[in-house]
């Protein structure tokens, strides 16, 4: 067998190249893939299997992960969990908050970073798995993820982009009623209602360190 070094090729695939090794001598990028003499798909594993009521939380923070690489692990974790045998799985929720940000990354070749995300919303259900997805515009929600999704939580929305991308779960009326939503107030649609329903969020008693600054007038006084 002969190889051939190619310039041109190197050339224009050494940034990748360069790219890939800086992650892989990040130490902390290492270390997310096993944890105690575990590797992380095999943490999620026998997380899956066992009958714990416990929930499996998976910090990616500490490896300044960007929208692509959080994609490909959401997608190597999907991917993983959708071909393990129905039988040996007990039924969860996988919960990814800011999904907008994973589902809308298309490679040069393109190749998707979500069919892990896809096939679950597919065929999760008869295996016993369910996606609880958060976002803030669902018009970078992939199309197909989206359309398998059978009941959504819509709070205000304004941009038209936006609102057509959740047109065909509402009627006009109740479109037009999302972009006069006031905080707490949302829209319940459902597969599984006749009717949709305005439901009002009531603010929890644990502090989340996000309130809205106000603006405060001062007088002067003329005494």
């Amino acid at each position: 067998m002969y190889f051939i070094y190619d310039d041109f090729n190197f050339n224009s695939n050494q940034y990748l190249v360069q790219k890939i090794d800086y992650k892989l001598s990040n130490t902390s990028f290492l270390s997310f893939f096993s944890s105690s003499g575990q590797g992380l798909l095999d943490i999620i594993d026998n997380w899956v299997k066992s009958d714990t009521k416990k929930s499996l939380y998976i910090d990616v923070s500490k490896i300044g992960t960007t929208d692509e690489i959080g994609g490909m692990i959401i997608d190597l974790i999907t991917n993983y969990i959708i071909n393990i045998d129905k039988d040996s799985i007990n039924p969860f929720v996988i919960f990814v908050d800011e999904i907008h940000r994973y589902t809308r990354g298309v490679t040069n070749d393109g190749i998707s970073y979500h069919t892990g995300l896809n096939s679950i919303a597919r065929e999760g259900r008869k295996k016993g798995i369910f996606l609880f997805l958060t976002t803030q515009n669902p018009n970078d929600v992939d199309k197909i993820l989206l359309g398998q999704i059978g009941t959504l939580v819509i709070h205000r929305l304004t941009a038209p982009d936006e609102l057509k991308a959740i047109q065909n779960h509402l009627s006009e009326n109740q479109i037009n009623q999302l972009k006069k939503l006031n905080t707490g107030e949302a829209v319940l649609t459902s597969i599984n209602l006749l009717k949709d329903l305005y439901i009002t969020v009531e603010k929890c008693n644990r502090p989340h360190y996000n309130d809205t600054p106000g603006l405060v007038k001062k007088i002067k006084s003329t005494k």
